[in-house]
C-alpha cells in the first residue's frame, strides 16, 4: 500500500514539475518575459507577424496578380519580411554592458539600417504599383499601405525602462511591485 502511495505521489510531483510555469499560474501573464525585456515582444511578436502575413496574403489575393506582377509582389514581400525579421531580433547580450553613448550610437545605427530597409520596400512597392492596372491600383491604394510594418528602433533595452512601450500596465494602480501579485512573493499588498 505504501509503495502505491509513494509511486503515486512521485508521479504527481513529476507531472507538476514538468508543467510549464504559465500553466500553474507561476508566471504573471502581465509581466514582461525575457524577450520582452530585451527588445523583443514575447508572444506579441508572433501575433504581429501572423497579422502582417495575413494582410500580405489578403492583399495579394485582392490584387489578382498576373505572373509578371507576382514576381514583383514576391520581391516586395521579401523586403517586408526582411524588415520584420530584423525588428524581431533581440538585442545582443553585450548591449547591456555598453555605456550610454554606445547604446545611443547602436540605436541610431539600427534606425539607419531600418530606414534603408524601408526605402527598399518603397522601391519594390513603386515597381509593383507601376505594373498594376487601374483597378488593381485602386485596391492597392486601400490595402498596400497596411502591409508595411511600423518602423521601430527597438522597443527597449534591458534595464532602461524607456523605449516605445506603454508602461501603464506596470506603473498603474494595479501593476508594478505594489499591485496584486507584485514583488518577489506574489502576495500583493498585505
Amino acid at each position: 500500500m505504501n509503495t502505491k502511495i509513494s509511486s503515486l505521489l512521485l508521479s504527481a510531483l513529476l507531472f507538476t514539475a514538468c508543467t510549464p510555469m504559465e500553466g500553474r499560474g507561476g508566471l504573471d501573464s502581465s509581466s514582461p518575459r525575457r524577450g520582452e525585456m530585451e527588445g523583443g515582444s514575447g508572444d506579441g511578436s508572433a501575433m504581429v507577424v501572423d497579422n502582417l502575413q495575413a494582410q500580405l496574403q489578403k492583399t495579394a489575393e485582392a490584387l489578382t496578380l498576373t505572373p509578371t506582377q507576382a514576381t514583383l509582389w514576391d520581391a516586395y514581400q521579401e523586403r517586408v519580411g526582411a524588415l520584420m525579421a530584423d525588428q524581431m531580433k533581440l538585442q545582443p547580450y553585450r548591449a547591456i554592458r555598453l555605456n550610454a553613448m554606445q547604446q545611443i550610437d547602436q540605436k541610431v545605427e539600427t534606425v539607419r539600417n531600418r530606414l534603408t530597409a524601408m526605402e527598399e520596400i518603397q522601391e519594390t512597392a513603386s515597381k509593383l504599383y507601376s505594373a498594376l492596372n487601374e483597378s488593381q491600383k485602386k485596391t492597392a491604394d486601400q490595402m498596400l499601405p497596411g502591409t508595411v510594418p511600423a518602423l521601430y528602433s527597438g522597443l527597449r533595452n534591458a534595464g532602461d525602462g524607456g523605449g516605445e512601450r506603454n508602461n501603464s500596465r506596470r506603473n498603474g494602480p494595479d501593476g508594478g511591485m505594489r499591485g496584486p501579485g507584485g514583488g518577489m512573493g506574489g502576495f500583493g499588498r498585505m
